[in-house]
């Protein structure tokens, strides 16, 4: 074969070259390749002529070289040039081989990015949510109700939520509209876009508040494989296939093969940790680089080029949960931080109303290996004066310690968007926080400072605090863990306490906990639960206040049902009695398919098993429920923007049904409904007797196949007959093949059998022509 393929190409290197009285004549052989000192196991056709040599287009491309950087011979354009200033070529003769030295930027970049899941687009569909709470505290009885209305469909979604309440103080509605809201996602832009009721964007320059409006801006933070923090990307070049490793502090966090040329890796969203980083490359002959550099990955810091951002208008809420439309002033707010480098991020906060304007900066910054800082500043503007606010927080966290202080401050005459005459104004808070981790005996020790101050306020005064709390915590065997909490409030006299607590998990259903605390009380807890969607959780204690001889007792229950869950809860002591009951569920609509059903709070599925009852359904491989009578099922919990996996259990299937999958994934998005089919097809067996044009059966051992392009075969029996098990509804053009080699086709129609019903057995003759 390889005298063939070199006659061959000799032959169209001398029709193709013109032969001149002083051209060298071509020289053609074939040789093994090394490329960069490795035998890369292949062959090539090696031209040589005029001192220059040639290599096949298409193995150079095989072994991963750029064809746009590679010279082509002028007449045999399939043979490129390894003989340049940056390509080196030896032939050796003893193995037959031609070994190459090729620099790294002549292959073709390697690129390993992390795929971004794209939810699905969800089904048009509705629910009903409803929420009903029944309390009696002694004498005293209450009831509330919510709803809550979603319709939705591809990736947007329309919500109006209601509250009753029986006991209302006066001015107070007694049915309140808590909320109404359209919204659309962007997925591939990760944008969302909010019309209606919403809540300002947290950040550290602006205070939550509730506004009527719209609201545009980044929602990356919602996807999990989504890395939009500092995560270390590794870049490089390579010669030969080579490992990449990544450690931090000595630890392997990240490892890759890569081929020949430059790459760019991205390593993934487990990595964030501080300390010295090590990139270790290896390549096949054990060549080794190793390259050092100090890292500090958070996720407070964007990755370099990315925007986070947020624009939102309308008006600002007021009394949201006493009154439905108290909309007043218009305000308009500006959210913007980017990347700048890995160890920067920048940002800003603007706002603007008839009462107040205010304008902030935010900046986050590594120092190094060794901390965060995270500074901010923002002035305003107000008929209360200017006034300003600055803070900043250091902190570090590592495999022994983590630690951080904080300091924000506020001038007497800062105002914020949402203010009132009532509301009192913070002066500073200060938090301080340490903890240390692998300590003897105690294993974990967290100790917290948290002070706060207001400004003084006649019409409304708030008692300044300082607080310092101490625990620690640890694993006793493998079941057993204790934690021990000391608190205590410095601004206060004899305001001190601990609690001490011991815990033992039987297993992953069910657990005890016994609990001592410096008031001397003492409890005695014992919880189980049912780990699935529908079941029973309970929990059972008993305590004892030793100061007043008092002893109680508490009992909880979830009764979790597919038309929802009942929360059952009663404490009772000598000194007071407390019951509840709480009632959640839902109506829902999807695919022209209705059920009462569990509160919609995530996304869900509705589960169709070939319209079989009975067949159990299952959520990331946890049995979840069971079709109804119709052969569906609703499966709820499905966390946004995740990747589940939702099957049914096909041993339950009858032995004639077919079915091509038993498993699909599904992406969802928050409280939208997907519809998740798996058809299937009841077979019956079909036994056939072939006959020829003349009414004669076959001989035994005929092949009978369902198709030209099958390789798979029935033989005849000795009965003239074939046995079909499994044939799915349609149309088939069977082929026969008898001894001598003969052939001869018929045709067989299956018609569509509804799955679950009672196999049939069909006989049928047809004639082979």
């Amino acid at each position: 074969m390889h005298r063939t393929r070199l006659f061959f190409a000799l032959q169209s290197v001398l029709w193709g070259i013109p032969l001149q009285a002083a051209a060298a004549q071509p020289e053609m052989v074939l040789n093994s390749v090394w490329l960069n000192g490795v035998d890369r196991v292949v062959e090539s056709l090696v031209l040589q002529q005029d001192g220059q040599r040639y290599m096949e287009c298409e193995v150079l491309q095989q072994l991963g070289l750029l064809q746009e950087r590679l010279q082509k011979h002028s007449a045999q354009t399939q043979f490129c040039s390894v003989s340049t200033n940056e390509i080196q070529s030896v032939q050796d003769a003893a193995l037959q081989a031609i070994k190459l030295t090729v620099p790294a930027s002549y292959f073709i970049d390697a690129q390993f990015t992390q795929t971004h899941a794209i939810p699905s687009k969800a089904d048009l569909g509705g629910f009903l949510n409803y929420d009903v709470l029944y309390a009696r505290y002694d004498n005293y009885n209450e009831i509330n109700g919510l709803t809550e209305l979603g319709v939705f469909k591809d990736y947007w979604i329309f919500k109006n939520a209601m509250m009753y309440r029986k006991e209302v103080e006066q001015d107070q509605d007694k049915l309140l509209r808590l909320n109404t809201s359209f919204e659309i996602e962007f997925p591939s832009r990760y944008q969302r876009l909010t019309l209606g009721d919403n809540t300002s964007v947290y950040n550290p320059l602006l205070d939550t508040f509730r506004f009527g409006g719209v609201s545009f801006g980044s929602n990356f933070s919602s996807y999990p494989d989504f890395i939009y923090w500092n995560v270390p990307t590794l870049r490089g070049s390579a010669v030969l296939p080579s490992t990449v490793d990544l450690y931090i502090n000595g630890i392997n966090l990240y490892q890759q093969q890569v081929t020949p040329g430059h790459y760019s890796l991205n390593t993934g969203a487990n990595i964030q940790q501080s300390g010295e980083a090590q990139v270790v490359v290896e390549d096949v002959l054990g060549n080794r680089t190793v390259q050092s550099f100090p890292v500090y990955v958070t996720t407070q810091l964007l990755k370099p080029g990315l925007n986070e951002y947020n624009f939102s208008a309308g008006k600002l809420r007021y009394d949201y949960d006493y009154v439905s439309d108290d909309y007043r002033e218009f305000f308009g707010n500006l959210y913007f931080r980017r990347g700048i480098t890995d160890s920067t991020t920048l940002g800003t906060n603007l706002n603007y109303s008839k009462d107040v304007q205010n304008v902030g900066l935010l900046w986050t910054q590594a120092i190094n290996k060794y901390a965060l800082l995270d500074t901010h500043a923002a002035s305003s503007h107000s008929d209360w004066g200017d006034g300003y606010t600055f803070g900043a927080s250091l902190s570090r966290s590592g495999s022994r310690i983590a630690l951080g202080a904080s300091h924000k401050y506020y001038s007497p005459e800062y105002r914020g968007l949402g203010y009132s005459n009532t509301t009192q104004t913070v002066e500073y808070d200060n938090l301080a926080y340490v903890s240390i981790f692998n300590i003897p005996l105690i294993n974990t020790l967290n100790v917290n400072y948290l002070e706060r101050r207001y400004h003084p306020n006649a019409n409304n005064s708030f008692t300044d605090s300082q607080m310092l709390t101490v625990g620690f915590s640890r694993m006793l065997g493998r079941q057993t863990s204790m934690s021990f909490s000391y608190y205590k409030d410095l601004k206060m006299q004899d305001s001190d306490g601990a609690y001490l607590t011991l815990n033992y998990q039987f297993d992953q259903r069910r657990s005890a906990q016994l609990s001592h605390n410096f008031e001397e009380q003492t409890q005695l807890r014992y919880a189980q639960s049912s780990l699935t969607q529908n079941g029973v959780d309970y929990t059972l204690a008993v305590r004892h206040q030793q100061a007043e001889g008092d002893i109680g007792v508490n009992a909880y229950t979830a009764l979790k049902m597919p038309m929802g869950n009942l929360y059952l809860s009663h404490d009772e002591s000598e000194r007071f009695s407390y019951s509840q009951a709480n009632y959640q569920g839902a109506l829902v609509w999807l695919d022209r398919k209705w059920a009462m059903t569990k509160y919609v709070d995530n996304a869900f599925a509705l589960v169709n098993v070939g319209d079989i009852p009975n067949v159990e359904v299952l959520r990331a491989l946890r049995p979840v429920g069971k079709t109804n009578q119709h052969g569906y099922a609703f499966v709820h919990d499905i966390v946004p923007y995740v990747n589940y996996d939702v099957s049914f259990d096909q041993d339950q299937l009858d032995l004639y049904d077919s079915f091509e999958y038993s498993s699909q994934k599904v992406i969802g998005m928050n409280q939208r409904g997907y519809k998740v089919n798996f058809p299937v097809q009841r077979t019956g067996l079909i036994i056939l007797r072939l006959l020829t044009p003349d009414q004669q059966t076959f001989v035994q051992g005929s092949e009978v196949y369902l198709s030209d392009d099958t390789t798979e075969f029935v033989p005849v029996g000795s009965d003239g007959k074939v046995h079909l098990y499994g044939v799915k509804a349609g149309s088939y053009t069977l082929k026969v093949k008898t001894k001598g080699g003969k052939i001869c086709h018929s045709s067989l129609d299956v018609p569509q059998v509804k799955a679950g019903t009672v196999p049939q057995t069909r006989q049928l003759d047809l004639i082979c022509q």
